[in-house]
């Protein structure tokens, strides 16, 4: 049913994992736009879903949902099969409107104690190179590659430089890192826990979503890395269609995707 709209994905936001969708949009040829502030209704919405058991060897479970507002419909299964430490999960993403459809496409998936604290290890795709997205947002004219800086060394907004593959220990009034990656060469990424001799890594079709958004926190009352496959490493849907980075689908066309989770030790 397409008659209520999420105004944001978190709203009470409870941790865990969320699919933005869309995380920005524009369509209606240009009369309708999903900005920050309605962002992800795809989180907040009613789906259709159903349970399928193989024998015992699998359980699928299939999911499908028409947005309220933007005009897509999603199609999602989630499968796990015995004997196995992998979740897999199928998406397919379908223009239902009239008219194109431009939109950024994230998944949100926040992890956080006991996986996350300080002796983690965050691993990031091979070739990763940060964006740093809100500096290019105070001087887009600027030349883009200006704005890209490696892993082990960003710069936070209050200066500090942080190795996006450490986990920092929690403290009061710790800070927040937003920084896009961009250049991946795998869609490959995860955290290693030595503590608890557990790796737990997410794969995904980096070709279709070419871009990991990281996000962490290290204050006591909001502790958390977030690893978040994204099909852009811009914020603004302007930016991304001006620079070909998000995706556009024509009336009843349709983007498929594929993201694994997988558990394992070190």
């Amino acid at each position: 049913m397409r008659n209520n709209r999420l105004m944001h994905y978190a709203e009470g936001y409870p941790g865990g994992w969320q699919e933005i969708l869309p995380n920005r949009a524009f369509f209606d040829g240009g009369r309708q736009e999903v900005g920050r502030e309605v962002e992800g209704e795809s989180a907040g919405v009613p789906w259709a879903y159903a349970v399928e058991e193989d024998g015992g060897s699998r359980v699928t479970l299939r999911c499908w949902v028409t947005l309220p507002f933007t005009p897509l419909t999603v199609e999602k299964t989630l499968s796990l099969a015995a004997g196995e430490s992998v979740l897999r999960i199928d998406e397919r993403v379908v223009n239902v409107g009239r008219d194109d459809v431009h939109f950024i496409w994230t998944h949100h998936p926040a992890f956080g104690s006991p996986l996350v604290s300080e002796g983690a290890e965050v691993l990031l795709p091979k070739g990763s190179r940060a964006f740093n997205v809100l500096r290019y947002e105070r001087d887009r004219e600027a030349p883009a590659a200006s704005f890209e800086e490696p892993v082990e060394a960003v710069s936070l907004p209050s200066g500090r430089k942080k190795n996006l593959r450490m986990v920092e220990r929690p403290v009061p009034n710790g800070e927040a890192c937003y920084m896009p990656l961009k250049d991946l060469e795998e869609g490959l990424a995860g955290i290693c826990q030595p503590a608890l001799n557990v790796k737990l890594l997410l794969e995904w079709d980096h070709l279709t979503f070419p871009s990991l958004r990281y996000w962490s926190s290290n204050d006591n009352e909001w502790y958390t890395v977030a690893l978040e496959p994204s099909t852009s490493w811009y914020s603004d849907i302007g930016d991304c269609m001006r620079h070909g980075n998000c995706i556009s689908l024509a009336p009843q066309e349709e983007r498929r995707f594929w993201l694994n989770v997988r558990v394992e030790q070190p």
